[in-house]
């Protein structure tokens, strides 16, 4: 097994730290992910890393974006679906919380 690469896990601290304050908006943040309708990113838990697998849990909508559910990053392909997906929902969430805070940059 590799070793868990340390930027991943950098940023999935960064999104498990703003979930709280995304859950409390009053709108749900959404992202249009490269299609021409918005999708919704909603977080129920905590991203969570076991072993070489990382776990979004995410509420069961049609109108979600629709995460995997196990990402493995000894897989090349999960791993750059993973990089991406997470660099999506760290976009969603800053660009949520800007506009209802002042996020320093």
């Amino acid at each position: 097994m590799k070793t868990f690469p340390k930027a991943i896990a950098k940023r999935i601290n960064e999104i498990n730290a703003m979930i709280d304050m995304v859950n409390q908006l009053d709108e749900i943040p959404y992202t249009y992910g490269g299609g021409t309708f918005p999708s919704y990113v909603q977080l129920t838990k905590d991203i969570k890393i076991k072993n070489q697998f990382v776990y979004i849990h995410e509420v069961e909508s049609q109108y979600n974006y629709g995460f995997d559910k196990r990402y493995n990053v000894n897989c090349e392909g999960s791993l750059e679906m993973l990089k991406y997906d997470l660099s999506l929902i760290y976009r969603t969430f800053r660009k949520s919380l800007r506009r209802t805070f002042v996020v320093p940059s």
